[in-house]
């Protein structure tokens, strides 16, 4: 492969994190739309929504500050965490983006086939590692792709509350397909149970009793 064309890939590659949506909506996104006097927000537009590239770029920061204080963190490999995390989602920049609550038989399958071959060989072995959540380097990367949406979430109460109404979910689900994930270590385990908590609170038209960064004010 020539210099030119491998600067070409790496090109096509960002192109492609970049144009995909998440269904995300980031605090910054929904501050910029406050301020410019909007009163209510359809949470699935797909310009509020989070891209993929951003969403990549965030787990690295969120894993590199966590790592020293979880219970393994010595038995943990920060530098392979890393790598799954930047590779993990690369299926959806074929695929695109499916909210976990909303993934129909097959879609998943269909997703990590892509990326699969998307790959080159030798990271496609940190990818199935990701995916089979087997090894502890594994089960914080997947912690870690868990909490970047938390977040956003318990930050912005109000909005979370229409969102969960817009997709028809809740804190049951999250607690029924998430808590799996952060069981293996106790510092995890006490983060989602207040993350958690902090959902149950928004259910009921609480506030989160973290820091709101943006949020709107709903009747």
């Amino acid at each position: 492969m020539t210099t030119h064309r491998l600067i070409q890939e790496l090109l096509d590659l960002q192109n492609a994190y970049a144009r995909v949506p998440r269904a995300i909506v980031t605090g910054e996104r929904l501050q910029h739309e406050l301020s410019k006097g909007a009163k209510e927000i359809d949470v699935k537009r797909q310009d509020l929504r989070e891209p993929l590239l951003e969403h990549v770029g965030h787990l690295p920061v969120l894993a590199s500050f966590l790592h020293s204080r979880i219970e393994h963190s010595r038995e943990v490999n920060l530098g392979r965490v890393l790598v799954m995390l930047s590779i993990h989602d690369i299926g959806e920049t074929v695929v695109g983006d499916v909210l976990a609550y909303d993934k129909k038989p097959g879609e998943t399958e269909k997703e990590n086939e892509v990326a699969r071959k998307l790959l080159p060989t030798d990271l496609v072995v940190y990818f199935d590692e990701f995916e089979e959540r087997e090894t502890l380097d594994a089960k914080y990367a997947k912690s870690i792709d868990a909490i970047a949406p938390f977040l956003h979430e318990i930050g912005m109460p109000n909005l979370t509350r229409k969102r969960f109404a817009a997709y028809g979910f809740g804190s049951k689900n999250i607690e029924a397909k998430k808590r799996v994930l952060f069981e293996w270590d106790e510092v995890l385990k006490d983060m989602f149970a207040e993350i958690l908590d902090a959902f149950h609170k928004i259910e009921r038209g609480e506030q989160s009793g973290f820091k709101v960064v943006a949020d709107l004010k709903i009747d």
